[in-house]
C-alpha cells in the first residue's frame, strides 16, 4: 500500500485533537471484522512498529488484567456483529463501569479504564473513524 493508511491518518488525528499518546489509553475497543485487522490497526495507531505485532500480542498483554485489554466484550468475532457500534458499545460500558465478570478494574486485576480508545472501519481498511473516550 502506497501511502499512509485511513488507520494512521484517523489514529493521529485523534491523539493530536485528545491530547494524548498511546501511553495514556487504558484499553481499546477495535473493530474486529477480521482477525488481523485488530494486528494491523494497532500497529497504525503507534502501539507498536511494523514486524513487532506477533511479540505485542503475547503472553496475554490484550486480556482483562494485561497491558492493554483489548476487545474486552470478545469483539465481532466472539461477542456479537453490531457493526461499528460494537467497540463503541463495549467502551462506554467498560467506562460507565457496567460490564460484569469482564469489568476492567480491581476483578481483573487491572485499573479501572479512564481512556478508551474505540475504532471502526470500512472497506478494505480504507475508512475509518478513530474516537477516544475519557471518564469523567
Amino acid at each position: 500500500m502506497a501511502g499512509p493508511t485511513g488507520a494512521k491518518i484517523a489514529g493521529e488525528t485523534a491523539f493530536e485533537m485528545s491530547g494524548i499518546t498511546v501511553d495514556d489509553v487504558d484499553a481499546c475497543e477495535i473493530y474486529d471484522c477480521f482477525t488481523y485487522t485488530v494486528e494491523i490497526t494497532l500497529q497504525d495507531y503507534g502501539f507498536f512498529k511494523p514486524g513487532e505485532g506477533e511479540d505485542w500480542f503475547r503472553d496475554g498483554r490484550i486480556e482483562p488484567g494485561g497491558g492493554m485489554p483489548v476487545n474486552t466484550s470478545g469483539g465481532q468475532l466472539s461477542e456479537a456483529y453490531f457493526m461499528g457500534l460494537t467497540p463503541l458499545t463495549e467502551a462506554v460500558m467498560q467506562i460507565m463501569g457496567r460490564c460484569g465478570k469482564r469489568q476492567l478494574g480491581p476483578e481483573t486485576n487491572t485499573k479501572r479504564p479512564e481512556i478508551i480508545l474505540c475504532n471502526d472501519n470500512g472497506g478494505i481498511l480504507q475508512t475509518h473513524s478513530c474516537y477516544i473516550l475519557r471518564r469523567l
